[in-house]
Formats: C-alpha cells, structure tokens, sequence
C-alpha cells in the first residue's frame, strides 16, 4: 500500500491510501471529515471496497483500533481501563444510535451530505486481519459523481454527530503515518 499525503489548507495532510488501482482519501472540509474511494482510472461505479491488512503495518494499526473502538463502544477512545469510560461504553453500546449503526459486528455509517432517503452507505467490517471498508451509492433525487463515492462526517449538523469522533480521530491518528514515496524522494535529494 502506498500511503500519500498532501499539505491541505487546515494545517493538516490530506491521505490517500493507493493499493490495487483503488484510492482510499481521507481528507478535512472545514471541520468535517471525509472519506472518498476511486479507482485510479476513474472507472463508473455504484460500489466499491477497499481492504486494509495486517501486513500494512501501521496503517492496519490505526484502523483496527478505530474499528475497535467503535465495536466496543469507545466513541471518544479514551482509556478503556479507567472504570468510568467502562461505564461511558456500557451506556453508549445500549443507545438506540449505536444500535442502528453497529450490527453483527458491522459498522454502517450513512453520509450526512445526502438526504436519508438516498445517502452514499460505508460498512466496515473485520475478517481475521482484515479491515474491509464497503462504499455504496444510491441514487436519488441528488446527483452524485460517477467516479467516486464519498462520505462525509459533519461535524455541526449530523444526524450521528459522536459517531463523527472516531473519524476525526482515525484522520488525526494517519496524520503521523509515514509518506514513504515522499520520505524516499526527501532521502534520495539528501544524498
């Protein structure tokens, strides 16, 4: 997997995660959090997955634990030992909220740019060690591009605003991954 990032305006690094001619871009509008996939060719589509592994190192890292922390009930990812975020967790996993979005052990979270009727949909879910993140996009009264499916975490005005955080965490948390195509050039121009 190549991890990219690119200066954005908010002071931080836009990601884009490149494996096997799809793009996984995470990357901030404001105070919102988006994630958009692609093929590299800009391929029609209606549906897309991108796969994240063990053998990914520190990339699998932060999205295991991202994708931990939501199964669990660890909305803020806080110190899961601590005796009150035990409670925080216990009290979040029984709200109708996390009900509706964490199934089975899939976590289904609807985009906040679209109405409900007809939202672009990403499931994730874990096999053995994999993380699996599903993009799915249904059409409705509002066009949507052909080439990209996106979701969008609001951070004012979304209809699952705490689910937001895990997101704006997992952004933060990729925010130190290592850019080894740039770190490459950076040491080839040293030496």
């Amino acid at each position: 997997m190549e991890v990219k990032k690119t200066s954005n305006e908010y002071n931080s690094f836009d990601i884009d995660l490149i494996q096997d001619e799809k793009i996984l871009s995470i990357y901030q509008t404001g105070a919102d959090i988006n994630l958009s996939c692609k093929y590299e060719d800009y391929r029609k589509i209606s549906n897309i997955s991108f796969s994240i592994n063990s053998n990914q190192g520190e990339v699998y890292s932060v999205f295991d634990k991202f994708y931990k922390d939501i199964i669990n009930g660890n909305i803020m990812g806080e110190d899961e030992n601590l005796q009150s975020v035990q409670e925080q967790m216990q009290w979040e996993k029984s709200t109708s909220l996390y009900e509706a979005l964490v199934q089975n052990s899939v976590i289904t979270m609807l985009c906040d740019a679209y109405p409900v009727k007809c939202p672009n949909v990403l499931r994730i879910t874990k096999k053995n060690d994999e993380i699996i993140l599903t993009f799915d996009k249904f059409d409705g009264e509002f066009p949507k591009p052909l080439y990209c499916i996106t979701i969008n975490m609001r951070q004012s005005g979304s209809r699952i605003y705490e689910f937001c955080i895990p997101f704006k965490t997992l952004f933060k948390q990729l925010q130190t991954v290592e850019d080894k195509k740039n770190a490459i050039k950076s040491l080839t121009k040293k030496l």
